[in-house]
């Protein structure tokens, strides 16, 4: 129940996105196109749950017993940086030299993407109170709400025609008006998920 309680409350309840603006900034980048808003999306859930799940431990068993606490960011940034290269590699498996290239392109700004940092650097802030299997469901749920917001903003922001948009609100202000309107329906919804399994 730990579990699923840590997984539905990260996705929905606590986005990292939306309810707490962490990584917005990875949001409105790929916002332009939608076609990309998938594969950036994926890889920034599997760097965020990889990091957040292999960070734990290796807080708890090396990083704290050693007293090196201090490089846990570190730690985490190269974590989440192997696991993104590794995507990146099986992703661009049949693609152009090009694609690749940009795909590897990508993956020191995901590895050291916000959301990714905020979720290993949270569960190692509650490293005394959290179990495994907490630790895990959070990473796992963050990086769900992470794609969820990064494909559901990229689509809102697609379907936005611009030409009915007021001169002085087109491109970054209607963005930000449009991330704040979903920040708002996240915000509304918050306390549903995580009370389902208590």
């Amino acid at each position: 129940m730990a579990f699923l309680n840590a997984l539905f409350t990260a996705a929905l309840d606590n986005n990292l996105v939306f309810a707490q603006l962490i990584g917005m900034v990875s949001v409105i980048l790929i916002a332009a196109r939608p076609q990309d808003s998938w594969r950036f999306g994926v890889m920034i859930a599997i760097a965020t749950a990889v990091a957040g799940a292999l960070g734990w431990p290796l807080y708890t068993q090396v990083l704290q017993p050693w007293g090196v606490a201090y490089l846990a960011p570190l730690a985490y940034v190269l974590v989440s940086w192997t696991a993104i290269v590794v995507i990146a590699t099986v992703l661009g498996a049949g693609k152009t030299v090009a694609e690749r290239e940009r795909l590897l392109r990508t993956c020191p700004i995901i590895a050291c993407n916000a959301a990714v940092l905020a979720v290993s650097l949270g569960n190692a802030a509650a490293a005394e109170t959290l179990t495994w299997d907490a630790a895990l469901g959070s990473s796992l749920g963050a990086g769900l709400g992470v794609l969820l917001a990064v494909v559901l903003f990229a689509f809102v922001r697609d379907r936005i025609d611009e030409r009915l948009v007021p001169a002085a609100l087109r491109g970054l202000p209607i963005t930000l008006v449009t991330a704040s309107l979903m920040a708002l329906a996240f915000t509304g919804v918050a306390g549903i998920a995580g009370g389902l399994f208590v």
